[in-house]
């Protein structure tokens, strides 16, 4: 009977364990690269969506300025046209008890004007709220203060300022009238005509791009959106404004400033 015998090849054996070990490393490290480029396609994916994000969200809120100072402007033309002077925004603006004073509106989609007097709040240049007019703050709580799909808020401020000696004689004044005789006008029926500036500024709000608490009607404080838009409109480096606020609770927001002059219908500003 005929044994058959085998013998193991060592170096073989070897070389086989050295060829899988060498594979494995290989797919390992192929895993690793394919984790690696993964992860930086996630990382740029989302920077991507972030910037498109933003530049989304500005959009969103300059159409919402653009569209309030738009309307706003509109309705104030249309009326002057109508009825003058009386209730409309640049007629009330240029009484002469608006020096010195801020008038803040909510854009509320859902009334008739943009500018009422029933709707306003006014503050007075020691920065006090006047009692009858302390209706025009944004409320982020209320659905109805909010524009664009129920995503913005937009309030604006028209702050009138101070007449200074600096200014000229001249700075308000219309032809037909001698630098020597003006004066204020006095409160009552003699009205002294005369060219007034003031400034607006309009400014849009998306509270839920933030964690910042919303508020509500009787917010003052910098800790919620809603004491955010109470702030002074303007002021030093010591002051927190509107924009100061809105910036340090990380609320998405944008604000414009515009110009106006009021200009008298039959008179020519000299200045």
């Amino acid at each position: 009977m005929m044994k058959q015998s085998f013998v193991s090849n060592p170096k073989m054996s070897t070389t086989l364990h050295n060829q899988s070990g060498a594979v494995l490393i290989v797919v390992l490290l192929t895993l690793v690269l394919i984790m690696i480029v993964g992860a930086i396609a996630v990382r740029q994916s989302t920077t991507d969506l972030k910037v498109a994000t933003a530049d989304q969200v500005n959009k969103l809120l300059f159409q919402a300025n653009d569209a309030a100072l738009m309307k706003v402007e509109k309705e104030d033309r249309i009326l002057s046209e109508r009825r003058g002077d009386v209730d409309t925004l640049k007629g009330y603006m240029s009484g002469t008890e608006r020096e010195g004073r801020a008038v803040s509106f909510c854009v509320r989609p859902r009334s008739s004007k943009l500018f009422s007097i029933l709707e306003i709040s006014e503050v007075t240049k020691d920065n006090a709220l006047v009692a009858d007019r302390n209706n025009g703050y944004c409320n982020p709580s209320d659905s109805s203060d909010y524009v664009s799909e129920g995503r913005v808020i937009t309030q604006m401020t028209f702050v009138r300022p101070i007449a200074t000696d600096d200014e000229g004689v001249f700075n308000r004044e219309v032809e037909g009238t001698l630098s020597n005789d003006f004066e204020k006008p006095e409160t009552g029926g003699n009205v002294t005509i005369e060219c007034t500036t003031f400034t607006g500024y309009v400014t849009s709000v998306i509270p839920a791009l933030s964690n910042a608490s919303l508020g509500n009607a009787t917010s003052n404080g910098t800790t919620s959106v809603a004491g955010c838009l109470k702030q002074p409109r303007t002021g030093d480096n010591t002051v927190i404004t509107v924009d100061k606020c809105l910036t340090a609770l990380g609320v998405p927001f944008q604000t414009q400033q515009q110009t106006y002059l009021n200009q008298p219908v039959g008179v020519t500003c000299i200045s």
